[in-house]
């Protein structure tokens, strides 16, 4: 079946890059709260002997909510409230390898702020909409149809 083509159905990608950026500041802020209470429960548990772990702790929390959510749903939940969704190169939701190689290239990318610069010049250039992390696997982020 493949990706939707940007030229027969541009619907799928019209105003993709914005709901990324409002997708990605959704995340975030769960992120933040999820590694907060994490952050909570190990001072607690370890009589504060553990925050020497909160900043890694920080890293696995949104590697974990990235790559268990798009395994599953091919969406984080802030892809989920505004309407977008990560597909493969063949236009099926990612297994569990490609999402955790994605948001592995996404963390990678967005961890430089020149690569993350880079990204936003390609996805705003291309008619997929793709970001510079999606160009190595094929995937793209599409308007959830309908």
């Amino acid at each position: 079946m493949g990706i939707p083509d940007p030229l027969r159905d541009p619907q799928f990608y019209q105003g993709v890059p914005l709901r990324r950026l409002v997708a990605f500041g959704i995340d975030t802020v769960i992120i933040l709260l999820l590694w907060f209470v994490g952050a909570v429960v190990i001072s607690a548990v370890t009589l504060g002997f553990g925050t020497v772990l909160i900043p890694m702790l920080q890293f696995v929390t949104a590697f974990a909510y990235r790559w268990l959510l798009l395994a599953r749903t091919s969406a984080t939940v802030g892809m989920r409230m505004t309407g977008i969704e990560i597909r493969d190169a063949n236009g099926d939701n990612l297994n569990q390898t490609l999402a955790a190689l994605h948001t592995a290239a996404f963390m990678v990318t967005l961890g430089f702020l020149p690569l993350a610069i880079i990204g936003w010049l390609i996805m705003a250039s291309l008619p997929t909409r793709q970001a510079l992390h999606d160009l190595p696997f094929g995937t793209v982020a599409i308007n959830r149809p309908d």
